[in-house]
């Protein structure tokens, strides 16, 4: 009861909101991650949006070459055809404390590193700049290449301009930070190793810039798009603007965080995501000075902080960690307080001002487990001047991991809004555990379930994949009816995270292995002739003349098709052959007798036809023709009855046509209660002929008995679709039917 009152709310609630809902949202066949309430119109108590935080992996990566140090950071990531690369700074502070003593300090480089996989990096000896002497480094810019503007390779963002009309000789970008005026300024080169400066003119010199500047080229709204370091109000934080030459921008504006607190945000790290670029994610470094406190003061590495504090109180106060943020128009973007990387349990290298700086960019990476999907790679830094040198630290997340729509076991729903989509399957970035579960359920604009895309129809989905098809009983994974319409989605979720969803061309039901036999029904062979399942007069029967224990057991069938007993003691259902029935005397005709005699459901007779499982589904969307002689004597208590089930003999779900044979002769049918045929009767105690066409499609169903006919009748419970099995029994205690023939066709 609790459950339908629920799903009551849910539906009146849904009604209200398409009455004030904005106009549907088109989404197409773009991949949509559920970062937050843009297509969610409703979660119900228990359903909540989850941030995940990406698990600390090996670290794969460490500046000890002489030219770096432990100040190198400000790194940038991004795979460029067959490999991966890496940018950052070589520098060194020597007022970390007495490790950092080891190294002097040198001018600030840009420095190159390489891999095959994302795991294991290398520096290529390039030879293009020297450093002190060596000429076979990595280094790709330095000081000299900036002097015309008065650049310095410690705040620089390296990334591949991908503008349709972009030079090939400028394909590679370097956004670097001068003060001949202060401001930004580009490099540009053809291979992402000899870069050039494009000029000596800056392209921003509104912002603060003592930190990493980033620009990158709108793939979706074909234009540049800058965030940069800024001061709000005394707040580290981030300005933006956007731009059609990426040597000139205008004055920038800045970011919106609606509803979350003010923090200081010394980085942004804001990049499209790569699977779905109309979606924006940050991953900046937050900044928080702490003070002097107990606290502080028991952190790992309180000699070097306490070092650090004589150069500067806030280098041994302030601590940083990493957060996210996601925007569908780059301006406004919803930030989560809560860290997405913590500083963490280590004893050194993780509770420093620099640390957990995660790097801009992203890589898909294999599984540390061999046969599971790619993953996400993300970097941060550790250690940093601490010692003689920062260590990067590899992090890892599903792919579309970064938050997910969450419930708990006791479940869950949420509704979205109305939507617009192309494609032909529905697909989910989804994990559950292995009691948990999944639904799905298609519903108009206004909240109402559409025919073959109801909840119920939608067997439970489990499991952990990236691209999981829904399907449905009778429909399939097919949505092509609802592409270009206005729907929505609803979600029923236990103990499930459902990342993201994507509607994808049309794929044919695939192939599954032979399960005959245990019970799976597979989908509709749209090929299928039509067929009989079943034309048994019983004939092939050897039996006898009175209800004993010698007459058990004569079905035919291999026990996945034909005649099944589901319940009852073996003598409540037997083939006799004894003409005039009850008379003890034998005659040439056989017939199947089932009986409840003063008992129970599961202690009378029931007589089920049980269709193959290819026979079953072939039933969907079908016309199903049952021709039936039988006889119910005027002496039963009530009534006996043929009916047919989407579901296994003796579950007694998903009902079709429900027709009832009473005792004075009427002839009814079941639909939230009785209704009689009017015409249409049977003769107690005489064979009657039965007919009943079932348009599977329609959810209706004709019957015919002794010549006379009534039509279009509704089955006992919509949606069904299918037809398992067929029962010809009594409905109550003392009652019994007799079955001299039943054939069932099917036309699919």
């Amino acid at each position: 009861m609790k459950q339908a009152i629920a799903s009551l709310f849910l539906v009146s609630a849904v009604t209200c909101w398409a009455q004030e809902a904005a106009s549907p949202i088109e989404i197409g066949s773009r991949l949509e991650l559920l970062l937050d309430d843009f297509l969610i119109e409703t979660m119900t108590e228990g359903t909540r949006l989850q941030l995940h935080r990406p698990v600390p992996r090996d670290v794969v990566f460490r500046t000890d070459a002489p030219w770096e140090g432990n100040a190198s950071g400000y790194q940038t990531v991004f795979r460029d055809g067959d490999i991966f690369r890496m940018y950052y700074r070589g520098g060194h502070y020597k007022h970390g404390g007495e490790p950092a003593e080891g190294r002097e300090p040198h001018p600030w480089v840009l420095c190159y590193a390489e891999s095959d996989d994302g795991i294991t990096w290398r520096r290529p000896p390039l030879g293009l700049r020297e450093f002190d002497g060596l000429e076979g480094n990595n280094i790709v810019v330095d000081t000299e290449m900036m002097a015309d503007f008065g650049g310095c390779p410690a705040h620089t963002a390296v990334f591949i301009d991908r503008n349709p009309a972009c030079p090939a000789d400028a394909k590679y970008k370097v956004i670097a930070y001068g003060n001949k005026p202060r401001g930004l300024y580009v490099l540009g080169s053809p291979d992402g190793l000899s870069f050039r400066p494009l000029s000596t003119d800056p392209i921003q010199t509104d912002g603060a810039f003592d930190s990493q500047n980033l620009v990158f080229w709108d793939t979706m709204r074909s234009e540049y798009r800058m965030y940069h370091r800024g001061f709000n109000g005394g707040v580290r934080d981030v300005l933006t603007a956007t731009s059609q030459d990426v040597l000139s921008f205008p004055k920038p504006e800045w970011l919106q965080y609606p509803g979350c607190p003010v923090m200081a945000l010394y980085t942004n790290q804001i990049q499209p995501y790569y699977r779905a670029p109309h979606i924006f994610m940050g991953f900046p470094m937050r900044y928080c000075d702490r003070g002097w406190s107990e606290p502080m003061l028991a952190l790992p590495g309180q000699d070097v902080r306490v070092a650090r504090s004589r150069h500067s109180r806030r280098y041994g106060t302030t601590v940083t960690d990493a957060v996210f943020m996601s925007s569908r128009d780059g301006l406004n973007f919803k930030r989560w307080p809560e860290a997405f990387i913590r500083p963490g349990p280590r004893l050194s290298r993780s509770w420093v001002y620099g640390d957990n700086f995660v790097f801009w960019g992203m890589l898909e990476t294999k599984s540390i487990y061999g046969d599971a999907p790619r993953e996400l790679s993300v970097y941060a830094t550790e250690g940093y001047w601490e010692d003689t040198f920062t260590s990067v630290r590899r992090y890892t997340l599903r792919v579309d991991g970064f938050v997910s729509a969450y419930a708990p076991y006791s479940g869950g729903e949420l509704i979205t809004k109305p939507l617009i989509f192309e494609g032909g399957n529905l697909t989910l970035n989804m994990e559950t555990s292995a009691f948990g579960s999944l639904q799905v359920e298609l519903q108009d604009i206004d909240g109402t379930p559409q025919k073959g895309y109801v909840l119920e129809e939608c067997a439970p989905i489990f499991g952990d994949a990236l691209q999981h098809t829904v399907r449905w009983r009778y429909s399939g994974g097919d949505v092509r009816p609802f592409a270009g319409k206005p729907i929505r989605l609803r979600f029923v979720l236990k103990d499930a995270d459902l990342y993201a969803l994507q509607f994808v061309p049309y794929a044919p039901e695939p192939e599954q292995p032979d399960l005959d036999g245990t019970g799976f029904i597979p989908l509709k062979n749209s090929a299928r002739q039509p067929f009989v399942v079943i034309d048994d007069d019983f004939s092939s029967v050897e039996t006898g003349t009175s209800p004993t224990e010698d007459d058990l057991d004569p079905f035919i069938g291999d026990g996945d098709k034909g005649w099944f007993v589901a319940e009852g003691s073996p003598d409540r259902v037997q083939i006799l052959n004894d003409d005039p029935v009850g008379s003890g005397t034998p005659g040439k005709g056989h017939y199947l007798r089932a009986e409840r005699r003063d008992e129970g459901m599961r202690d009378g007779g029931r007589a089920f036809v049980r269709l193959y499982a290819q026979d079953a589904a072939d039933t969907t969307d079908s016309v199903v023709e049952v021709n039936a002689r039988i006889m119910v004597p005027d002496t039963i208590r009530y009534c006996s009855d043929i009916d047919a089930f989407d579901s296994q003999p003796g579950e007694h779900t998903n009902r079709a046509f429900h027709l009832r044979f009473f005792a004075d002769g009427q002839v009814k049918y079941w639909k939230d209660d009785h209704v009689s045929l009017e015409g249409v009767t049977h003769t107690p105690g005489a064979w009657s002929d039965v007919y009943i066409r079932a348009d599977m499609k329609a959810g209706t169903f004709d019957v015919t008995v002794n010549g006379k006919t009534a039509t279009g009748l509704p089955f006992a419970q919509d949606g069904v679709r299918r037809i398992q099995c067929i029962a010809l029994a009594p409905n109550t205690s003392k009652c019994v039917i007799y079955v001299d023939r039943v054939a069932v066709k099917v036309t699919p």
